[in-house]
Order: structure tokens, then C-alpha cells, then sequence
């Protein structure tokens, strides 16, 4: 029995230590690619200069599983490559029309950033600040539009959030108003691009609606991806106080910038040269970053030239 319980422990042994011989980790080398700017028309220091028209030519060689290229252009910047969050400039921008009736003051647009509920009454009497004195409104069925309208008054900080509502009046008695809402976003505008952070398109589906009257349909706001709606009601219909609010919106979210292009992936043949055509005048970081990826590891390299564009 000894002999026996001693040569089962010994094939266990053995298996144990075959089955960690065989988990070793995978291991990779670093990239070894070599990338240089050969064409630049003078240089300033560390600095390469080109006219706006020039190609900036790159030549490569070593080797890389995978080489991405980041021209530092505006969305396209290696170091915003994780960037979720950043302190821009609030702005609301939509076009209004308004049909039928002689009202007046029907259309209010509101803001907040404090709404801790979504049941009617919290919306209601919530602390609102009206903005309609910055909001250019239609008196017509002419379009009229906003322009970009400021609403960093309204936010304290990159992690604030923001609502929006259009309230609507019309009183019985005599035609109540038709409006419409086209166009509508709020983006987060920054130094070098805007992110958007609403639009009708990406959220129609989010906006809530409060009133007092629900028959007709009609008489209620009317949410779709092209056109916020309230179609008002004849003379002898009872007086309609109703509200569409938009979702939460976070003023300081963005988009992490992105690679300009992929030079090299993993299933193609080693590349030698990459060309690059600057659009506009001014001052860019270029950025390869190669890299050698398993499943147990990753090494990489980067190489950064500063590029200034002249006319």
C-alpha cells in the first residue's frame, strides 16, 4: 500500500511540474522599427518645417508587429489618446418656427443643473434659469436659429451636468400656437474641436415629457430625430402648460482622440516608407507608436516629430 500511495505521489509530482513548465508566459522582443522625416524644407530648432501642399515623408525600417500614426491634428492628438474629460465652453445652438394664433410668450427655454428626480413635480419646481432672453425665438413660420448660445453661467465644473426644457403655454380661448424645434445640440466646445454632447438625432428616444393636457396627442411635445413638436390647440381647447426636458448632459465629457491611420498591422508585410499631408497652417506633434502585443505582453516605442506648416 506504501509503495503504492508513494508512486501516486510521485506521477502527481510529475504532473505538476510539467503543467508548469507548460504555463510559462509568452514573451515578445520590443519593436525595432526605425522612423525618420526626410524631407522637411529646413529645421528650427526641433522643429521641421513645410509649406502647406508638401507631403511629409517618412521613411521606416527595422520591424513592428503594429504602427499606428497620430498626426496631432485636432481629434487625432497621442496625448489625449485616454482623455474622457475636459473643461470646455457649454453652447446650445437650435432653429424654432411658429405657426397659427396671435399668442404671445408661449415658448420658454429653461436650464438647470440640478434636477435630483425625474416625476413631475420635481421638474416643475426645480431650480430653472431661464434663457429665453438668450434664445432668439420665431414669431412666425419663418426659421429663425440661435447661434451658439453660452451656458457656462449655468455649470460649475468639468462634472457637471445640464438640462434642458422647452415649456409650452397656450391659454383657451383663442388658437394656441404650433411650434417646432429643428437643429437642436449642445456641444462641449474646446480650443481645437467641438464635441457634441446632444442632438436631436442621437436622442430623441431620451427626452421626458410633462403636461396637463394629454388629449389631443397632439397637444402633448412630440419627440422625434429630426424635430421637436407641439402642435397647439383651437380656441376651444382647455389652456396646455406642457414640458419636454432633455437627459442628463454632462458638460465636460469628450471622445479620447483616435490614430490619424494604422501604417502597419500585424498580418502585413514590413513597410518602408509612410506619407503624410498636413491640411491647414500651424504646429503639430506627429507620433509613431510601435508596438510587439500577445496575450501576456506588449512592448512599444514611440518616435515624435514637431511639425510646423507654413504658407
Amino acid at each position: 500500500m506504501k509503495k503504492k500511495m508513494k508512486y501516486l505521489f510521485n506521477i502527481g509530482l510529475l504532473a505538476l511540474l510539467f503543467f508548469t513548465a507548460c504555463k510559462k508566459d509568452l514573451t515578445t522582443d520590443a519593436p525595432t522599427a526605425g522612423i525618420n522625416l526626410i524631407n522637411a524644407r529646413a529645421a528650427i530648432g526641433d522643429t521641421l518645417v513645410f509649406k502647406l501642399g508638401d507631403t511629409c515623408k517618412f521613411a521606416l525600417d527595422g520591424y513592428a508587429d503594429n504602427i499606428a500614426f497620430w498626426g496631432g491634428t485636432p481629434g487625432n492628438k497621442y496625448e489625449y489618446r485616454d482623455r474622457a474629460m475636459a473643461q470646455g465652453l457649454p453652447t446650445l445652438s437650435f432653429t424654432s418656427t411658429a405657426q397659427f394664433g396671435t399668442q404671445t410668450n408661449t415658448l420658454q427655454v429653461l436650464a438647470t443643473n440640478r434636477l435630483p428626480s425625474r416625476d413631475s413635480a420635481t421638474v416643475v419646481n426645480a431650480a430653472w434659469t431661464n434663457i429665453t432672453a438668450r434664445t432668439p425665438l420665431a414669431t412666425s413660420a419663418t426659421a429663425v436659429n440661435t447661434g451658439n448660445i453660452n451656458l457656462a453661467d449655468l455649470v460649475s465644473g468639468i462634472n457637471d451636468s445640464l438640462f434642458i426644457a422647452f415649456k409650452y403655454s397656450g391659454v383657451t380661448g383663442s388658437t394656441q400656437r404650433t411650434w417646432t424645434i429643428t437643429n437642436y445640440t449642445v456641444n462641449n466646445v474646446l480650443a481645437d474641436y467641438s464635441f457634441n454632447l446632444s442632438s436631436l438625432a442621437s436622442d430623441n428616444a431620451y427626452w421626458t415629457r410633462y403636461g396637463n393636457v394629454w388629449t389631443p396627442a397632439s397637444a402633448r411635445w412630440v419627440a422625434t430625430t429630426t424635430a421637436l413638436t407641439i402642435v397647439g390647440g383651437a380656441a376651444t381647447l382647455p389652456t396646455n402648460t406642457s414640458w419636454i426636458v432633455s437627459k442628463a448632459l454632462y458638460v465636460g465629457r469628450v471622445s479620447p482622440d483616435i490614430a490619424t491611420a494604422t501604417v502597419k498591422n500585424i498580418t502585413a508585410s514590413a513597410t518602408t516608407s509612410y506619407a503624410y499631408k498636413y491640411a491647414a497652417v500651424g504646429k503639430y506633434k506627429a507620433t509613431f507608436v510601435a508596438y510587439n502585443v500577445n496575450p501576456n505582453q506588449s512592448k512599444s516605442t514611440i518616435k515624435e516629430f514637431n511639425i510646423k506648416v507654413i504658407l
